[in-house]
């Protein structure tokens, strides 16, 4: 996927004599990723770096390099990496759904290996209203067929919650959708990094586990559902909409 025009002009304005900006969309090898980092090690510029990308691997960063990533794992993450949010496919909030008698848990998708099991036991478990449509590619093997992109929606619409758990990569594109439609995330911890975790309290907003039974088990238990919902997409206008992570780079 590449980076939006808005984002590109936002990069572009930030350009100046003391720093370097490169973008890198759809490179998953490590040893490719690793050469781009390495073509800077002698540049006395403050480098920033925005890979859109698959890869989890650790890359080695020289100390003038600032490496912003959609795919890490937080356990082994260097002070020199960030979290880049996969936030520019966001789409217009629904009105909240009212409080429920059973949740309703949607997803409408590819099935993985991170998802089968939370999808399967979600299914399974009748205290729970589940709304799943799956696909056996990527966007349903045409990510731009409005048939395909209103069955997503309509499936977010209908649904309080959806899970969100990562695909090939160690990121979950859904999480900021679900978001920007004013839905609660449902995500399945895999060493993830969740955005500005330090700002954000997750745990009183979204739905995050360790393990599938522990995510039922919240989701059961979860109150204020109406807020909530508000609060996601309060979240997502004020962190991810538009350019505004940029924002919050160029300022620090």
């Amino acid at each position: 996927m590449e980076l939006p025009e808005c984002i590109k002009t936002k990069l572009s304005l930030k350009i100046n004599d003391n720093i370097i900006i490169d973008s890198r969309w759809g490179i998953s090898n490590t040893h490719e990723l690793q050469q781009i980092i390495d073509s800077y090690i002698n540049n006395i510029k403050t480098v920033y770096i925005f890979f859109i990308t698959d890869c989890c691997d650790a890359f080695l960063i020289p100390n003038n390099v600032k490496v912003y990533r959609t795919s890490l794992l937080k356990s082994i993450k260097k002070n020199s990496e960030f979290l880049l949010p996969y936030i520019w496919e966001g789409f217009n909030a629904f009105e909240p759904l009212e409080n429920p008698d059973k949740p309703i848990i949607g997803f409408c998708g590819l099935i993985g290996p991170y998802r089968y099991k939370t999808i399967e036991m979600f299914y399974a478990d009748n205290r729970i209203i589940t709304k799943f449509i799956l696909r056996n590619h990527f966007w349903g093997g045409a990510p731009h067929n409005p048939s395909i992109i209103k069955d997503f929606l309509n499936n977010l619409k209908e649904s309080h919650f959806n899970i969100c758990n990562r695909g090939a990569g160690n990121f979950s594109m859904r999480f900021y959708q679900t978001l920007s439609c004013g839905r609660i995330p449902i995500l399945l911890n895999t060493d993830i990094l969740l955005p500005f975790e330090e700002e954000i309290p997750w745990d009183d907003i979204i739905i995050f586990a360790d393990t599938e039974q522990d995510l039922i088990e919240k989701t059961i238990n979860c109150v204020n559902i109406v807020e909530r919902q508000i609060k996601c997409r309060d979240i997502y206008e004020k962190y991810f909409e538009g350019t505004k992570f940029l924002d919050g780079i160029f300022s620090m």
